[in-house]
């Protein structure tokens, strides 16, 4: 049950992760660059497939 509410709760905090990454994308700030607007996207991209296996305990 520990491993279980373990698992979710890191999960949880990786999709929160990449929530904020995402909230953080703008169209054209004057302070975050093109790249690194696109990075932080692409990098919430790849967290959501990795918060499911954990959460699933990679099936």
């Amino acid at each position: 049950m520990k491993r279980l509410l373990r698992r979710k709760f890191e999960a949880w905090l990786i999709l929160l992760a990449a929530k904020i990454l995402i909230d953080r994308y703008v169209q054209r700030a004057a302070v975050v660059s093109r790249r690194d607007n696109n990075d932080m996207w692409g990098m919430a991209e790849q967290l959501d497939p990795i918060a499911k296996r954990i959460s699933s305990n990679y099936p």
